[in-house]
């Protein structure tokens, strides 16, 4: 069986065929596919985003899943015009930055409240199979809880593909992701053991695997 990931990310392909554990499923990216377009982006939420690509990268594959993800520093209000939100990559001038302009971009941010500052990814996901679209999100006090981070002006000098910020990212105690394992980022184990599961069984019902 093969599964469309709404994305040209190869990382993230990687990580969903890990989180689903099937060697009989093949996941495929939008490269895997041809296809360059992308939907408009407009929802209100991290989810309402994921359901539409969704439906637009439904017309290429029976069984398509998307994910879209919103930034959030917690010591700002919500409405602040400095909030990321759900354009993590969009520059002021509308362009998608790089990995190295994303990390400049939000060094620079984060510098000017402070040089730290607690930020907290929200997501959502859409799932499409044989043109009916479902969605998913975390309720999202639950996702700040187990998944409230530190954000540091100052980069690390490593850096993963595909996932720029980890460079900037630290624990409550401004330990940088880093250098600790991916155990080691994540303190309140049970709390996110139990959010993957719940998106896991989510993904199979809707999925039909």
């Amino acid at each position: 069986m093969e599964i469309l990931l709404g994305t040209t990310n190869r990382q993230k392909a990687a990580y969903f065929q890990q989180l689903i554990g099937r060697d009989d499923i093949r996941m495929l990216t939008l490269q895997d596919v041809g296809v360059d377009k992308i939907p408009d982006e407009d929802g209100a939420t991290p989810m309402e985003n994921a359901m539409r690509k969704a439906a637009w990268y439904g017309r290429f594959a029976g069984r398509v899943i998307s994910e879209d993800s919103g930034l959030y520093f917690l010591d700002l209000p919500l409405d602040d015009p400095r909030q990321p939100g759900l354009f993590i990559r969009r520059a002021a001038d509308g362009h998608e930055m790089t990995d190295e302009e994303m990390i400049e971009h939000y060094s620079r941010l984060v510098a000017s409240l402070g040089g730290k500052c607690t930020a907290c990814y929200l997501d959502g996901y859409g799932v499409c199979r044989d043109g009916q679209v479902y969605g998913y999100m975390e309720d999202p006090e639950q996702q700040r809880r187990a998944y409230s981070f530190l954000m540091l002006s100052k980069p690390h000098h490593d850096r993963h593909p595909g996932w720029p910020l980890d460079s900037l990212s630290a624990d409550h105690d401004g330990r940088y992701w880093m250098d600790l394992s991916r155990e080691g980022r994540m303190p309140e184990m049970e709390l996110r053991a139990a959010a993957k599961e719940r998106l896991l069984a989510f993904l199979r019902e809707k999925l039909g695997i």
